[in-house]
């Protein structure tokens, strides 16, 4: 597990090792939704995750402008891996 700093809260994010995928988890990772160079390095916790996507949606949208991502963000959500 490697630990990590969420950058909208500052609460610690504890990211897991896939041993599938042989890296860590890409859940946590905000380059990986936004596809920015800017948000290199940048975490977020699944708290923020949710309040963003249910309560800041036109900032979600901006943000995650992928379909794709957009797609496997919700399958998250409603399988509750993000929770």
């Amino acid at each position: 597990m490697n630990k990590e700093i969420c950058f909208k809260c500052q609460q610690e994010i504890t990211r897991k090792y896939v041993l599938s995928k042989k890296g860590y988890s890409l859940k946590n990772n905000w380059e990986y939704w936004t596809e920015q160079e800017k948000d290199k390095g940048k975490y977020i916790c699944n708290a923020c995750l949710l309040k963003l996507y249910y309560k800041d949606k036109g900032r979600y949208l901006n943000e995650v402008q992928s379909e794709k991502k957009r797609r496997i963000f919700t399958a998250y959500v409603y399988n509750k891996t993000i929770s």
